[in-house]
């Protein structure tokens, strides 16, 4: 016999079987067998000294049942030809199990616990943006800015994060209607996981606001409030947009994103003025193309793209609304999604 037909008898005979002769001559006059037999010898030491110091009672006895199924099962073909010992074996998946344990406990407390609040913020149209506040960086207690629409009104919030008392937060908000949030007075709530936060909105419906634990600051992809990829029929979605003037970049928003269903998306960019985008024709827009997380169109005799971090709309024609001289006011959202469209275009063709 060889070394490889001997190997689970090595296993074996640190288990107390009795092996072939004719592998018990091979091992007693191999020296590559006996330093196996050696090692395994060794590791089934140290598991057991490790495994004692996880003892809260002694170890009774096994009772091993006698065999009464003459049919052999896979498993059992696999632990009477193991390689390893099979005391080992048994330690390491009890190992395995009790890690297993352990990071499943860790997956469940991380929806219950953690240091970030994660609120979800929708309007009466169903537009929903992400809101994530953190309990120990004051960098990231706040959400500026944030943009909805409500009753086919434009409806700017800022949410801050005042205190926390065990699960529960204290919030300090401010809502507006077409006017500068810097200067509207701030109203103060307290919020439970599991509740529904009704926070009201000067003439228009109010705004919910639900919300978990989580441990980790989100990243925009996750902010997104999408499980998957797909943008969902009729909806648009901008993630992180780059505009490309030929190959050269003129713009860049990374870490903004916003949806909406069906509406528009608008943002501005800084020595490049507002881009409204939809999926619905607007009066003075151009169409484009759009696929994947590329729209292209041509404006002024010089070809365009934005490129996102997201895949945008399952519409293939898509139109860009660009106002180049705009410049936002103090307070004005630099990035934000309406349920409706700014400047629709009314005739005969339009979409109904």
């Amino acid at each position: 016999m060889n070394c490889n037909e001997t190997a689970e008898f090595v296993s074996a005979l640190c288990d107390g079987e009795t092996i072939p002769r004719a592998a018990a001559t091979h091992i007693g006059d191999c020296s590559a067998c006996q330093a196996t037999l050696n090692e395994y010898i060794g590791l089934g030491a140290e598991l057991r000294r490790i495994a004692s110091l996880e003892l809260v009672e002694e170890t009774k006895p096994l009772a091993w049942a006698e065999k009464q199924q003459t049919k052999q099962t896979l498993w059992q073909k696999g632990w009477e030809t193991m390689r390893i010992p099979k005391f080992a074996f048994v330690l390491l998946v009890a190992g395995i199990v009790a890690l297993a344990s352990s990071l499943a406990m860790v997956k469940v407390h991380a929806h219950s616990q953690g240091t970030v609040m994660l609120l979800k913020v929708q309007s009466d149209s169903g537009d929903k943006t992400i809101c994530a506040l953190s309990t120990v960086d004051r960098n990231y207690a706040e959400c500026s800015h944030g943009f909805t629409s409500v009753d086919n009104k434009s409806v700017g919030y800022n949410i801050y994060l005042l205190g926390r008392e065990g699960d529960r937060v204290e919030l300090g908000v401010r809502t507006t209607v077409n006017s500068d949030i810097e200067h509207a007075p701030q109203k103060q709530y307290w919020f439970e996981p599991g509740e529904t936060l009704k926070v009201d909105v000067a003439g228009v419906a109010p705004l919910s606001v639900t919300g978990d634990w989580t441990d980790h600051m989100l990243t925009i992809f996750e902010k997104s409030e999408h499980s998957d990829l797909d943008p969902g029929l009729d909806k648009l979605r901008i993630v992180s947009p780059i505009l490309l003037r030929g190959k050269e970049v003129v713009g860049d928003l990374e870490g903004f994103g916003a949806e909406t269903t069906p509406g528009e998306i608008g943002f501005y960019l800084p020595g490049q003025g507002l881009y409204e985008i939809s999926i619905l024709p607007q009066e003075g827009a151009v169409e484009g193309h759009a696929k994947g997380n590329r729209i292209d169109f041509n404006m002024d005799g010089q070809s365009y793209a934005f490129v996102t971090g997201m895949p945008i709309t399952r519409s293939e024609k898509i139109w860009i609304l660009h106002t180049p001289n705009y410049k936002p006011k103090e307070g004005d959202p630099i990035f934000f999604a309406n349920g409706k469209l700014s400047h629709p275009l009314v005739n005969a063709n339009q979409p109904k």
